[in-house]
C-alpha cells in the first residue's frame, strides 16, 4: 500500500488495523521485529509509543537478519495470541507469504511491513501475499514492474480462447484448409506476443533488482502515522529526525534528497507543532528499554483531569522550544569533544585541508590563528571555550574558511538540535545538554556496533570450543546475537537524550569508534592500500581493531575514505568511483565486505547488491552469509574468499 497517497492515511489504517486486533485478546497481540540499526531503533521508539497510547499490548524483538525473522516465524506456530507481526526496516527482501505458510504460523496472524530498504522482494506486493502489507513510502516510487501481470495474461489469453466459436456437442463441422491455417495462424501470433510480453517482464525486474538504495526511513513514516493520529510530539520529531540525518551521514542518502525530505517531512510538520499541540494532548510514552521489552506493556489509564491535561500541554510545549531546526556545523561531536580533535576527525575537514598531510596541519594551525581562536581555546573541550569564540564560531568558519579550501555550502548542514539543559548531570564539561541530530546518529552507530571483549579478535583463546578444541561457531553466534541485542537496548534507551549516563556512554563511544576509523584511514593512505577496477575501487585489511567486526563500522570507514580520498579531495584528479571494503574477520574465519557509493552518483543507489548476486549464481559451493538487511555487505569464509574476488572481478570488468 502506498503512503504517499491520501497524505499516509495507509498507516492511520494500519494502526486501525494493530488495534482491532488487540481488543479481542487480554494477551500480547503485537510483535514487533525490529532492525538492529539505527533506523530500527528509531522506529521501535516511535511505534512503541503510540501503541502504548492506544492500549496495545505489544513486545519489541531486535533482528539482525533474514534468518532470525525465519526463526521467530518459527516460534509462533505454538503461540496464537499473536495477531500481528509488525516489521521495522526489515522484512521487505523475505518472501513472508511463503515462510508464513512453511513455518505453519497461525492462520490470523497478519504481516505489516515498513522497510526503508530497496528494491522490495516482488512476491511481497503481488495479490497473492494477502497476509502480507507492505507500506511503501517512497518518494522516488516508480519503474516498478507489473507484479501480477502473468495472471492478467492468462486471464486475457483465457478470454481470446473463450471467444472463438466452438461447435456444440455432438456437432460435426468441417474446416477447409484456410480457416485452419487462420486458426493456427492466430495461436502462433498469441503465443509470440506471449513470449515478448514474458521477455519484457523479465528485462524490467532484471532492472529493478539491478541496484539498491534507501527510501524513507521507517521512522520517518512511523512520524507520518503519528501525525494522522494526532499523537505528534517532540520526542517522535527528534527520533525521525535522527533517523533521517542517520542515512546522509552512512552515505545512503544525498545531501540534496536528505535536504528535501527533511523539509518536506519534518520542518515542515515542526512549525506547525506548536498550533498542533494546542488541539491535543501528547502521547504519554514508555521511557526505556525495560518498558518496551516487558510483555505487560500496555497504555497508560485515561486521564480526564483539565489540570493534568494543562500541565501536559505546557510541558509539551516547553519541550518543543528545546528543539530547534538550525544550519549547524559538519564537526563530529564537536561540542563533546576539542575543536581540534573534531576536525581532524570530520571527512569534510579532514579530506578538504588535507589533514593526514605535514602542509595540512600547519594549514590548520594558521586557520585558528587567523580566526582568532587561540590553541588554549581550540584545545580544550567546547564547554569550556570562552563564551565569546563559542558563539561567533559559525562566523569566524565562514568568514576565514574560504582562504584555506574550506567551503560554506560543506561546512553546514541543516538539522535539528536539542537542548534538553542540565539533565541533573553534575559533569557539565561534555555538553550533553545540547545534541545535534547528526551527532546523535554518531552516537547510535557506536553503541550499536559495540563488540565486547568476550567476541575480541585479540582474544581467541578464550573463544568458546567444542569438546574436540574447534571454535564453536554456533556458539560464537549465540553471543554475537546476544550483543546484538544488548546494543539495540542500549541504543535505544540513549535516542532520546533524556539519561545522562547513556548521553555520556554515547559520547565516549562515538569518540572511540571516530579515532579508530581515522587511524585505519589514515593506515590506509599511509600504506597505498587502495587499489581500483574498471567499475569501483577498493581495499583490502588482513588485522583490523575488533571495532572493525560489525558492517556499521566497515561502512564508516568506507564512507570516510570516499570522503577524504575522493569526495572533497582538493584538486581531484582521481575519478570518483564506488568502494569495495574488505575486512578480515578473526573470529568468525571470514571476510566481510561492504560496498558504499558516492552519494551523487546513480541517484544515491549502488549495484554491489548486483554484483554480489552474480558471484554467488556463478559459484554456488561458495560458504557466504548474504543474510544483512543491508544487501551492499556480504560475509565470506576465509578458504573461499580468493574465489569469490575472483568471480566478482571478473563481474565487474
Amino acid at each position: 500500500q502506498s503512503v504517499r497517497e491520501e497524505d499516509g492515511r495507509a498507516l492511520l489504517e494500519m494502526l486501525e488495523a494493530l488495534r482491532q486486533g488487540a481488543q479481542s485478546s487480554t494477551a500480547i497481540s503485537v510483535r514487533i521485529l525490529a532492525a538492529g540499526d539505527h533506523d530500527g531503533v528509531c522506529a521501535a521508539k516511535i511505534l512503541v509509543s503510540i501503541l502504548h497510547n492506544k492500549g496495545v499490548k505489544y513486545t519489541v524483538v531486535p533482528v539482525a537478519g533474514n534468518t532470525e525473522i525465519i526463526e521467530h516465524l518459527q516460534q509462533l506456530e505454538e503461540d496464537a495470541e499473536v495477531r500481528s507481526l509488525v516489521l521495522l526496516n526489515c522484512g521487505g527482501s523475505l518472501n513472508l507469504q511463503q515462510q508464513l505458510e512453511e513455518c505453519a504460523a497461525p492462520a490470523n496472524l497478519r504481516c505489516f511491513v515498513i522497510d526503508a530498504h530497496r528494491p522490495f522482494l516482488l512476491a511481497n506486493l503481488s495479490k497473492h501475499a494477502d497476509r502480507v502489507f507492505v507500506y511503501d513510502d517512497d518518494p522516488r516510487l516508480g519503474g516498478r514492474p507489473p507484479v501480477d501481470e502473468d495472471d492478467d495474461d492468462e486471464a486475457d489469453d483465457g478470454a481470446r480462447g473463450a471467444g472463438e466459436e466452438a461447435p456444440e456437442e455432438g456437432e460435426e463441422r468441417a474446416l477447409d484448409d484456410a480457416g485452419q491455417a487462420r486458426q493456427v495462424e492466430r495461436k502462433r501470433k498469441r503465443e509470440a506476443d506471449r513470449q515478448v510480453r514474458m521477455e519484457r517482464k523479465r528485462q524490467r525486474v532484471n532492472e529493478y533488482y539491478l541496484s539498491s538504495y534507501c527510501a524513507m526511513p521507517a521512522a520517518v513514516s512511523l512520524f507520518k502515522m503519528a501525525r494522522q493520529a494526532a499523537l505528534a510530539s517532540q520526542d517522535l520529531l527528534w527520533a525521525a529526525a535522527v533517523s533521517l540525518v542517520g542515512y546522509h551521514e552512512q552515505g545512503l542518502l544525498g545531501k540534496l534528497e536528505y535536504e528535501r525530505l527533511a523539509w518536506e517531512e519534518l520542518k515542515e510538520a515542526f512549525d506547525r507543532t506548536d498550533e498542533d499541540l494546542s488541539l491535543s494532548m501528547p502521547p504519554t510514552a514508555p521511557g526505556d528499554a525495560d518498558t518496551a521489552r516487558d510483555p505487560g506493556t500496555q497504555g497508560s489509564d485515561d486521564e480526564s483531569s483539565l489540570a493534568t491535561s494543562r500541565r501536559r500541554l505546557r510541558s509539551s510545549a516547553n519541550e518543543m522550544r528545546q528543539l530547534r531546526w538550525d544550519t549547524d556545523f559538519r564537526l563530529l561531536m564537536y561540542k563533546h569533544w576539542t575543536l581540534e580533535e573534531s576536525m581532524n576527525h570530520s571527512g569534510y575537514f579532514y579530506g578538504a585541508m588535507e589533514l593526514h598531510r605535514d602542509k595540512g596541519v600547519r594549514a590548520l594551525k594558521n586557520f585558528f590563528a587567523t580566526a582568532g581562536i587561540p590553541p588554549g581555546d581550540y584545545r580544550q573541550l567546547y564547554s569550556c571555550m570562552p563564551l565569546p569564540i563559542r558563539k561567533s564560531m559559525k562566523n569566524r568558519f565562514s568568514e576565514f574558511g574560504k582562504a584555506y579550501g574550506l567551503s560554506k555550502d560543506k561546512m553546514f548542514l541543516q538539522q535539528f538540535v536539542l537542548d534538553r539543559g542540565p539533565l541533573g548531570d553534575a559533569k557539565h564539561a561534555l555538553w550533553l545538554k545540547e545534541i545535534s541530530s547528526s551527532d546523535a546518529s554518531y552516537m547510535l552507530f557506536a553503541l550499536l556496533s559495540f563488540i565486547p571483549n568476550e567476541l575480541s579478535n585479540f582474544r581467541l583463546d578464550l573463544l568458546p570450543q567444542t569438546e574436540g578444541g574447534r571454535r564453536d561457531t554456533a556458539a560464537i553466534s549465540d553471543l554475537e546475537r546476544q550483543a546484538m541485542r544488548d546494543n539495540f537496548w542500549r541504543a535505544f534507551d540513549m535516542v532520546l537524550c533524556k539519561d545522562p549516563s547513556s548521553l555520556r556512554e554515547g559520547v565516549e563511544q562515538a569518540i572511540e569508534v571516530a579515532k579508530a576509523v581515522q587511524a585505519m584511514g589514515r593506515f590506509v593512505k599511509d600504506t597505498n592500500a587502495m587499489r581500483k577496477s574498471s567499475r569501483f575501487h577498493w581495499c583490502k585489511i588482513e588485522q583490523p581493531p575488533a571495532i572493525f567486526r560489525h558492517y556499521l563500522s566497515v561502512r564508516r570507514l568506507a564512507v570516510w575514505l570516499l570522503q577524504v580520498l575522493y569526495t572533497h579531495r582538493p584538486k581531484g584528479e582521481v575519478v570518483e568511483r564506488p568502494l569495495l571494503i574488505m575486512v578480515r574477520d578473526q573470529v568468525r574465519e571470514s571476510y566481510l565486505c561492504v560496498g558504499a557509493t558516492p552519494s551523487h552518483l546513480s541517484d544515491d543507489k549502488d549495484e554491489f547488491a548486483h554484483l554480489f548476486r552474480s558471484v554467488l549464481r556463478a559459484d554456488r559451493s561458495l560458504k557466504y552469509r548474504y543474510d544483512f538487511l543491508d544487501k551492499s555487505c556480504i560475509e565470506v569464509a576465509a578458504d573461499d574468499f580468493d574465489r569469490f574476488w575472483e568471480l566478482l572481478s571478473d563481474s565487474a570488468e
